[in-house]
């Protein structure tokens, strides 16, 4: 994976039709699908992240959802803390 300089910003829009920002802070393939890992502060600090797994895809658009399987988050999110040394992921916990 190739590490990015500046994070990219990605317009969201939730389940309920509201747009918010997120920025991509590192990416992966595995079993031939995309995901993202996202914050929702650019500075990434105490920030929330969201892990976004690739649905489909066009020319101008491509569709994400949140990763919310835990077989798959953990799965994803060990390969973002193997990628990303000074980036602790945590599950958060209700």
């Amino acid at each position: 994976m190739e590490e990015k300089k500046e994070n990219r910003m990605i317009k969201f829009t939730t389940d309920d039709g509201n747009e918010i920002d997120l920025y991509a802070i590192a990416d992966t393939k595995l079993n031939g699908r995309n995901y993202i890992l996202v914050t929702d502060n650019e500075s990434g600090m105490e920030a929330n992240a969201y892990i976004l797994k690739e649905l489909a895809s066009d020319s101008k658009e491509v569709a994400y959802a949140i990763v919310d399987d835990k077989t798959e988050l953990d799965a994803i999110g060990e390969i973002f803390n193997e990628l990303l040394d000074d980036v602790d992921i945590v599950e958060d916990v209700d």
